[in-house]
């Protein structure tokens, strides 16, 4: 007499992790391979992502700055100060 203390489920889910973890592994290993066959192609690749990313993050930063400043000097010039010509305010 055989006594199965587990579901086919749990079968099925522990054969679906083992596949991914496999192929996950199997990745990784490719992937550190290509690394250190193509060391200075990819570091090269690497240096340039870097550069791109950091240009986009500084001129970003600019564009915020300069809107925060021209919204902060736009209350300035206004002698109204937050107030706005098209709102009425109905107190009944």
């Amino acid at each position: 007499m055989m006594f199965n203390f587990y579901s086919n489920s749990f079968s099925g889910i522990s054969k679906g992790f083992a596949k991914g973890l496999f192929v996950t592994g199997l990745l990784l290993f490719g992937f550190g391979l290509l690394v250190w066959i193509f060391k200075e192609i990819l570091a090269i690749i690497a240096a340039g992502i870097f550069m791109v990313v950091g240009v986009g993050c500084c001129l970003k930063a600019i564009r915020i700055y300069y809107l925060a400043w021209k919204f902060g000097r736009k209350g300035k010039d206004d002698d109204n100060s937050g107030r706005s010509d098209n709102v009425r305010v109905r107190i009944q």
